[in-house]
């Protein structure tokens, strides 16, 4: 094989060759087809609303590289008298990008973000995509959508307030656990902080659990929604009836059961009629564990604490602290195991032997079990953001929100809605309706730019010559074209 003078590079070489050229041609579709589009707009506006104000040009990062383009700019006199300057494209595609960047990059950079550092991310990314990326311009992505979806919470908060949220799923039992995450802070975010260290917050709510597979013996949750950030205790709590409301019928659920370690802002509020306190169960046998020198007293106090024989307990306790001498030490941790089990002593015993739901409305193969899950989620944080030195309070909220939209279902169509918003409230019915016409018009225009293309002329006979280039087309010297069909 080595005598054959075949000009073939190796084969890395070659799809990195191919994939650059396929880049390039759908560089070059999507700009055609934007132009016409922008083209249909401008003949179909409604010409004594919006006024031409001349082309624009701007360049747009996506998948395959920078796309050029020019879009017409719009002049419209609102109702109330003020001047609205629009781009009537960008308004039918939901154009609204972070950095000049399209929603499926910034879909992409947001993904990896979640998993690692922003430099990692923006190798991953220029590598996988034709685009060249920073970690400047990673973070800047991640920093855009943590900030527009503060913002979307905080309208969420809002219209919960003002009684607007009204979900309409049914459940007799809603699941929700709390837990916090300590980072090491910088800057100004240090202020007031234990040892330079700040708790953010994290929380889920959940419908049940039910087998990962039929077979299986691993359970998850079902219809998971996470929130994170850096808030106030009653902050925390509206985000978390909102996120509540938004979905479910609340008049419905029968027992909100909340599961934390005993921490004050996880119960803040927390004390209807329905909200039951359940202790993690992972904190209490730590408190034990750590507050009681012999193992065997441990499991004792433990047993009792689960079949909620309380006076047992403390009777117990009482005692270990005089066998244990007097010391000090051990006085003082068996003290501070009483007053955290006193303090909790309404969520210790299993909250399925507190409640009685009504569980017929229940789906097939959805169970309740033992709460916990918390424990996981928090890892799911940690491991992205314990990684980084220190962090800003407003860049860990930032990029903990993203963490929370991809614990849950849907995180691309999330992200995309936090990129794109909706169309602007000031279009009028007579413009959509030519946004209509004007997409029936642009299928027609992809059809003919794109079909052209399978004419079986050599590619790029009629471009410049690259050293690409030039590998490409030495392979179709080695037989007809008519005979390189696909198989």
């Amino acid at each position: 094989m080595n005598s054959l003078s075949v000009n073939i590079p190796r084969f890395n070489e070659l799809e990195r060759i191919i994939f650059e050229l396929g880049c390039e041609v759908a560089r070059n579709i999507m700009q055609q087809i934007l132009q016409k589009a922008d083209k249909e707009i401008e003949r179909k506006r409604n010409k004594s609303e919006y006024r031409h104000k001349g082309a624009r040009t701007t360049t747009i990062k996506t998948l395959m590289g920078e796309v050029s383009m020019e879009r017409t700019l719009y002049k419209k006199i609102r109702d109330d008298g003020a001047v609205e300057h629009v781009f009537l494209l960008d308004e039918m595609l939901g154009m609204d990008t972070i950095g000049h960047m399209s929603p499926n990059l910034v879909e992409k950079i947001a993904g990896q973000a979640c998993e690692m550092s922003y430099r990692e991310v923006a190798a991953t990314v220029s590598g996988l995509t034709g685009q060249n990326i920073s970690h400047q311009g990673a973070w800047d992505v991640v920093q855009a959508l943590g900030e527009k979806q503060v913002e979307t919470e905080k309208k969420l908060v809002e219209a919960f307030n003002q009684g607007k949220l009204s979900g309409k799923k049914e459940v007799p039992v809603l699941f929700e656990e709390a837990d916090g995450l300590w980072l090491a802070m910088q800057g100004k975010s240090r202020k007031g902080t234990s040892k330079g260290r700040k708790e953010m917050k994290a929380g889920v709510i959940y419908e049940g659990w039910e087998k990962r597979y039929p077979s299986s013996k691993e359970y998850k949750t079902i219809e998971k929604t996470a929130f994170a950030g850096y808030m106030k205790p009653e902050d925390f709590k509206a985000l978390r009836d909102a996120a509540v409301a938004e979905k479910y019928n609340v008049d419905e659920i029968q027992y909100r059961v909340l599961n934390g370690d005993g921490a004050p802002w996880i119960r803040n509020g927390h004390d209807t009629e329905t909200d039951v306190f359940q202790l993690d169960a992972y904190h209490l046998a730590r408190s034990i564990i750590r507050n009681v020198c012999n193992r065997q007293d441990g499991r004792i106090i433990h047993k009792w604490l689960k079949a909620g024989e309380f006076e047992k307990v403390f009777d117990k306790i009482n005692v270990l602290k005089y066998e244990c001498g007097g010391e000090e030490k051990e006085v003082k941790k068996l003290a501070t195991l009483e007053e955290y089990i006193r303090s909790n002593i309404d969520g210790i015993v299993n909250y399925k032997e507190r409640i009685k739901a009504n569980t017929d409305k229940l789906p097939e193969g959805i169970e309740y079990r033992n709460l916990g899950t918390m424990e996981r989620n928090v890892d799911i944080f940690a491991e992205r953001m314990k990684g980084a030195k220190s962090w800003s309070e407003q860049g860990a909220t930032n990029l903990s929100k993203i963490l929370a939209l991809k614990m849950g279902k849907g995180f691309n169509d999330k992200i995309a809605a936090l990129v794109s918003g909706k169309m602007s409230a000031y279009l009028t019915e007579r413009f959509e309706e030519a946004v209509r016409s004007s997409r029936n018009g642009l299928n027609k225009a992809m059809k003919k730019s794109i079909y052209p293309m399978h004419r079986g002329q050599i590619p790029f006979a009629s471009c410049k010559v690259t050293n690409g280039r030039k590998a490409i087309r030495s392979m179709f010297d080695l037989q007809p074209f008519s005979e390189m069909a696909y198989r």
